[in-house]
């Protein structure tokens, strides 16, 4: 099978056409004509990740996050963008990259994350250029915000999770948006829809007030951890449908580290 044939199966999972217009998706790196026999699939290509690839023998890594955002004036080992796509390319290691197409699209990571919460009725909550972005839906039943809080941070296999709301608030509706989702009008397109909770990553301080003031409860996440958990399921579904091996990442790409303090000195 060629780099090509895997860009159409995933294509057909998260079509480009879904994407935003500020976005890169695509074939970011790599020959659409040269043979792929294994696949790893991460987040990110990270320096890990492609010295994992590169260590396993793999043809192609297929990321949510674009390895290319913005133009690149120049390339050379004098930036970190610059050596990783030098050891992409001297290694014969494509990059395809599904970012907002796969955010938005019919079974992508809003998606997931519904469905590994138990949401039903699930809807769109904000629209945009090109389709919906974020879910909205109930749980099967009322439960509290800090059993829904544990529920997530076992599901997503996180350490903690920032809240805000009283841990006793009864829950039922749901809306949530993976990645980057604090903007405050996703939080009143959540509030609109009658949410009791809204659950995203990249929540910075002020937005965690403007939740409490309009009367929203609200989980950080963590951008990582509600999008990593699409990946698997993307390697699944190209495995399904290619017969190739796929594989995901043995990286774990968080940046933040939890660190508690130590108190056995005290």
């Amino acid at each position: 099978m060629l780099v090509k044939d895997v860009v159409n199966i995933i294509e057909q999972l998260a079509p480009p056409s879904l994407a935003e217009g500020w976005d890169n998706v695509g074939l970011l790196v790599g020959d659409g004509d040269a043979v792929c026999k294994k696949i790893l699939f991460a987040l990110d290509a990270t320096d890990e990740v492609i010295a994992e690839a590169a260590a396993a023998g793999a043809d192609m890594i297929v990321t949510h996050h674009p390895i290319i955002f913005k133009g690149v004036n120049a390339l050379n080992t004098s930036t970190a963008l610059g050596r990783r796509l030098l050891k992409l390319v001297k290694n014969d290691i494509a990059v395809y990259c599904a970012h907002t197409s796969l955010d938005i699209a019919q079974g992508g990571t809003n998606d997931i994350l519904a469905q590994l919460i138990g949401l039903k009725d699930v809807q769109g909550l904000m629209q945009t250029e090109n389709g919906m972005l974020g879910r909205v839906g109930d749980l099967e039943e009322k439960t509290t915000l800090k059993a829904l809080t544990n529920k997530l941070i076992k599901a997503l296999g996180m350490p903690a999770a920032n809240v805000t709301g009283s841990p006793e608030t009864e829950v039922l509706r749901v809306g949530l948006c993976t990645g980057s989702g604090a903007d405050r009008d996703f939080m009143l397109a959540a509030k609109n829809a009658l949410c009791d909770v809204y659950i995203t990553g990249d929540v910075k301080y002020h937005e965690a007030q403007f939740a409490q003031d309009i009367g929203l409860c609200l989980i950080d996440a963590t951008h990582y951890y509600t999008e990593s958990i699409a990946m698997p399921r993307v390697c699944a579904y190209v495995r399904e449908h290619s017969g190739l091996e796929c594989v995901v990442t043995d990286t774990n790409g968080e940046s933040f580290k939890t660190v508690t303090a130590d108190t056995t000195g005290e």
